[in-house]
């Protein structure tokens, strides 16, 4: 995790002229996406957790109130709720007070720490600096969510007796903080809609409704649905019994189709030889191109994904490949949803699989990484080795994460899953 924002960061005004909010300096909402993630994820993982010390706000409540109420501001409220949400031990870092814990209850006042004159800055920060010494338990790293006047002055002091700190919001324009915050909490809400949609699939998986796809094909399957493909060589944190999520697809979306999700699946996972078509199937095509790249085989198959057509004598010889493949697709685990609509662009299939997607890639940022050794790394197509997803169409678009409770309304609706 960068201590802070990089790029347009280094081309900031200085501390007290930030606060007239040059915007055009900001880094673009993409960035400050990639670095709210960075933070959360590293927050969550962190052994010992982290202090965030949260800076006050000349916005106030005009009664006595504990710390963590007090101060009013959207900035202050959007840290508390984050704070809540990760976790995480915190104190208010007050010009008046210094350090405060957030039930101590206060006044409230009217000092900012640009009116304390440098003597006694310097007495607040030492202040500071050893109280959270004697508080600060088994963490030692400091995630600052400060305004510069409070954070750029503590970095070096808190760097200096051994802790880690962290500045998100080193630099920013005040609407860039606030941006920021939101992706934090917007990250988080991504999370809980992953771990909703896993908790939807393990109903499924305990129904029975969870299969390796050279056997669902063989069972009983919805005419019109909503597929979703599990890799059993990847883990993934969000569940005990499923491995990761690697691919979402529907059918036939475009209007008058009258293709069904067996015919689909029939397509993805190869002809009863054992064979198959990749130019029939995009999955294929990604699969095969990416063993081709991890074992050198481009020699063996120049002409793999060339043309929607071939010769009889160039799929002979792609054979093998087309086995290969048939064979890692068909030991994927597949959830399939049933979703009865009409074929059209607009369809609920077509909803529900672009949302699925965005809410595992918006930004490109995946919510789950995939392994180091997982075959998708080796693709040509840099959103499926960022995204974990062998999905291109719609990776990266902007997540809603009702998209977890649609799911599991069809799941319900249909029944598979019980009740």
């Amino acid at each position: 995790m960068p201590q802070q924002l990089a790029g347009a960061m280094s081309h900031s005004p200085s501390a007290k002229s930030d606060q007239l909010a040059f915007d055009w300096l900001d880094p673009d909402r993409d960035e400050l996406a990639r670095a709210a993630k960075e933070l959360v994820d590293e927050l969550k993982l962190l052994t010992g957790g982290a202090v965030v010390l949260v800076s006050c706000g000349k916005h106030k409540k005009q009664t006595r109130s504990i710390a963590s109420e007090l101060y009013t501001s959207p900035r202050f409220r959007m840290s508390m709720n984050l704070i809540t949400r990760l976790q995480q031990r915190a104190f208010v870092l007050s010009a008046k007070h210094g350090l405060l814990a957030l039930t101590t209850a206060i006044d409230p006042y009217d000092v900012s720490l640009s009116s304390l004159d440098e003597e006694r800055r310097l007495a607040w920060q030492s202040e500071v600096v050893s109280k959270l010494k004697r508080a600060k338990g088994r963490s030692s790293v400091v995630v600052l969510l400060a305004d510069d006047d409070y954070a750029i002055p503590l970095d070096q002091r808190l760097e200096s007796v051994g802790f880690k700190v962290i500045q998100p919001l080193s630099r920013l324009s005040n609407s860039a903080r606030l941006l920021f915050l939101k992706e934090c909490h917007h990250y988080l809400d991504r999370i809980s809609g992953v771990e909703e949609v896993y908790a939807s699939f393990e109903r499924m998986s305990a129904a029975g409704h969870v299969k390796p796809l050279r056997e669902a094909v063989r069972g009983t399957l919805p005419d019109q649905g909503v597929y979703f493909f599990f890799d059993p060589t990847e883990q993934t944190r969000f569940s005990r019994t499923l491995p990761r999520l690697v691919r979402v697809g529907t059918h036939g979306v475009s209007a008058g189709s009258r293709a069904t999700l067996r015919d689909r699946l029939r397509t993805h996972l190869g002809t009863s030889d054992g064979y198959g078509n990749h130019r029939s199937s995009v999955f294929r095509l990604h699969l095969g191109e990416a063993l081709i790249r991890r074992d050198g085989l481009r020699d063996d198959y120049p002409n793999w994904g060339i043309g929607q057509n071939s010769t009889a004598a160039i799929r002979d010889s792609e054979k093998p490949l087309e086995k290969m493949v048939s064979e890692i697709i068909g030991s994927l685990l597949i959830c399939c949803v049933a979703v009865a609509d009409k074929s059209a662009k607009e369809s609920a299939r077509s909803l529900i699989e672009r949302l699925s997607i965005a809410l595992f890639t918006e930004y490109l940022l995946p919510v789950e990484a995939p392994s180091q050794h997982w075959l998708g790394l080796h693709s040509k197509h840099d959103v499926i080795v960022k995204t974990g997803l062998w999905n291109l169409r719609d990776a990266g678009s902007k997540a809603d994460t009702s998209i977890s409770k649609l799911i599991n309304a069809r799941i319900m609706k249909s029944g598979v899953a019980g009740t």
